[in-house]
């Protein structure tokens, strides 16, 4: 086979059984990366096995067009059962960098881990060489140490995932940290610790066969020139703070062979601090945001390591800090509760302290250590009461708030995690529209764009009226549907889709970018991109359902959507285009409980579901080639 390296590794801690899986059957139906992640584990977890039980199982699943020197393609798709969800179900993540060629080039498409074992061990890849090896002296290390030995032991161009003292510990938020600073979260490393799996390393000396090298080389050429677009050279929410000056980007961050702009950079802090930042690690833990506004550049520069190092999610560790701040000026939790002296919230030395409370459980730590939502039910009731919109049993925030894009009241309840891979489709074209607005002529990215954009990619030109519900239900699910196919190639959710482009002269970007990869790499047809998509998407589902998920009660968001009128801004802008070349202000806007059921009963249509219920119907699911699923869960 083109693309793919025809082995799954499966590993097993409790007997330190190891054998090769034939990955074709999988591939075959479900391409790569998610797909077949969702695939292993419909299979190997049951419903009933906890996130912490030797039988869940942590899977790492990479896509065809890794390592093939195709742009933007190096992302690893993590699927297991999730401590952070509440209640703990099936979840997901992803890690990008350098982790899924290094699969790659060992020769493998994905790996399975499932067992115990009784002692810390780490699992060691080389080729066809395949360890358990024991990991005692590294237990009780953070994680940059542990990559930094399993380098020296093995080579420098070893790639590692570990884990620190979070995942060691069982904090169920914990996260993996992995080679070029990259993280996967939803919990997996507490998963990792609750197996006694300190680490992951891995070295390949293969390389991955290509069906048409020629074109490949000629589709890299176009992607530079069409992938073209706005590059965040600043973080948004340091602009007007006095840290803007002592913050720049001095070079790119890009992944393996990976040479597209993105928001991944190398930033100076001040004139000394150098480091590699990505996403939210650029705007996390900004101490003006708790009052503190001489705090030096080193407490912003260190905040995201510390965070890596420990194995802390910066997403939940905002939030938690967030609702500490709010307790502090409110009087909701005093000294003596919380077990931390929160005026001093914003400091490094107050960081300090609460990473070590909750990776120790110590203070409120104890309760932190849960989660904050499941921990939350152990605070005093008044600084319970003021826990923020942003946080949720499956992490929804209001980011994007359904409020102002009716079509996010679809994303955000139908996903097992906050879905930021499915709103950026929307964010990553609103944000050059935000700055046409702005500044007329800077980006061409308008009204009319977006409609073309809506009609040709979406399938649902009605959709580019964001503020309306019409056509939503439809750009939903292809959006839903694309977003699945490109995580399961393996691609950069920064890079794809390219919807827009300064690289064409009318803005317009190429949609058939991603199957003219798969085509030259592969040299399979894309036309079995939508069948797939539909079968990963309900696949999906009926895990959900088996795991105890209600419709459709549970596929309604957040009851503050229909009730409280928007009052902040969303992360870009409190303008959204609407009907025509129109500019609609977001500021006041509640959610249309009765025009958001219709949208939903529509969603359950096209994906062929019941429209009462939303449980799936036997037919949609015989048509894509599903079995293995009780009619418990099926209409």
């Amino acid at each position: 086979m083109y693309g793919w390296m025809g082995k799954i590794l499966y590993v097993n801690l409790t007997d330190s059984k190891i054998k090769v899986i034939d990955s074709k059957p999988y591939v075959e139906k479900y391409l790569g990366g998610r797909g077949v992640g969702l695939a292993l584990y419909w299979e190997n977890v049951k419903p009933e096995t906890k996130a912490f039980d030797p039988e869940n199982c942590l899977i790492f699943t990479v896509g065809p067009i890794v390592a093939t020197r195709a742009q933007g393609a190096t992302m690893t798709s993590v699927v297991g059962k999730s401590p952070a969800t509440v209640p703990e179900g099936y979840c997901y993540g992803n890690l990008t960098g350098y982790i899924g060629p290094e699969f790659k080039k060992a020769g493998y498409d994905g790996l399975l881990v499932t067992g115990r074992s009784e002692y810390p061990v780490y699992l060691l890849i080389e080729d066809n060489r395949v360890e358990i090896k024991d990991a005692s002296s590294m237990w009780g290390l953070n994680g940059y140490r542990t990559g930094e030995l399993l380098e020296q032991a093995h080579g420098k161009n070893t790639r590692w995932i570990v884990i620190g003292a979070a995942g060691e510990n069982l904090i169920k938020t914990a996260l993996a940290l992995a080679t070029h600073d990259c993280t996967v979260s939803a919990g997996f490393g507490a998963v990792m610790g609750s197996k006694n799996l300190k680490a992951i390393a891995i070295r390949g000396s293969g390389k991955v066969e290509v069906a048409n090298p020629k074109g490949l080389t000629s589709l890299n050429r176009y992607t530079f020139k069409i992938s073209k677009r706005i590059r965040l050279t600043h973080a948004p929410h340091i602009e007007g703070t006095r840290y803007e000056k002592e913050l720049e980007v001095i070079g790119k961050g890009g992944c393996y062979m990976c040479g597209l702009e993105c928001v991944a950079g190398i930033y100076r802090y001040g004139k000394k601090y150098v480091g590699h930042r990505k996403c939210e690690s650029v705007e996390y833990y900004l101490p003006w945001a708790y009052g503190k506004e001489n705090e030096p550049i080193e407490t912003l520069f260190y905040a995201p390591v510390k965070a890596n190092d420990y194995g802390f999610d910066s997403w939940e560790m905002n939030s938690i800090c967030d609702w500490l701040y709010d307790c502090y000026k409110a009087g909701a939790l005093s000294k003596e509760e919380a077990g931390l002296p929160l005026s001093e919230l914003g400091t490094g030395e107050f960081l300090d302290k609460l990473m070590d409370a909750i990776a120790h459980r110590k203070g409120i730590g104890k309760l932190l250590a849960e989660g904050l939502y499941r921990g939350s039910d152990q605070a005093p009731p008044k600084a319970k009461a003021l826990l923020r919109r942003s946080v949720a049993p499956i992490g929804q925030n209001d980011i994007f708030s359904p409020r102002a894009y009716p079509i996010m009241a679809l994303f955000y309840p139908l996903e097992p995690r906050v879905h930021h891979i499915n709103y950026h489709d929307i964010a990553f074209v609103h944000i050059p529209w935000s700055h046409e607005q702005r500044q007329p002529g800077s980006t061409g990215v308008n009204n009319a764009l977006i409609r073309r954009i809506a009609k040709e990619i979406w399938n649902s030109e009605a959709a580019a009226d964001f503020s309306g519900y019409k056509g939503q239900a439809m750009a939903a699910k292809t959006i839903q549907n694309r977003t699945y196919i490109k995580e399961s190639l393996g691609l950069c959710d920064w890079a794809y889709p390219v919807s827009y482009s300064f690289g064409t002269p009318d803005r317009f970007g190429d949609p058939e970018l991603e199957a003219k990869l798969f085509t030259a790499i592969t040299g399979v047809s894309s036309d079995v991109f939508e069948e797939i998509g539909e079968r990963i998407y309900n696949l999906q589902r009926l895990i959900l359902l088996r795991e105890g998920r209600r419709t459709p009660e549970d596929d309604y968001p957040m009851p503050h959507n229909f009730t409280e009128p928007l009052e902040s801004p969303t992360h870009t802008g409190i303008l959204v285009p609407g009907p025509g070349d129109s500019v609609i202000d977001t500021r006041g806007r509640v959610l249309d409980r009765e025009k958001y059921m219709a949208m939903l009963k529509e969603f359950y249509q096209l994906r062929g579901w019941d429209e009462e219920t939303g449980l799936p119907l036997r037919d949609t699911l015989d048509k894509l080639g599903i079995t293995g699923f009780s009619m418990d869960y099926v209409k």
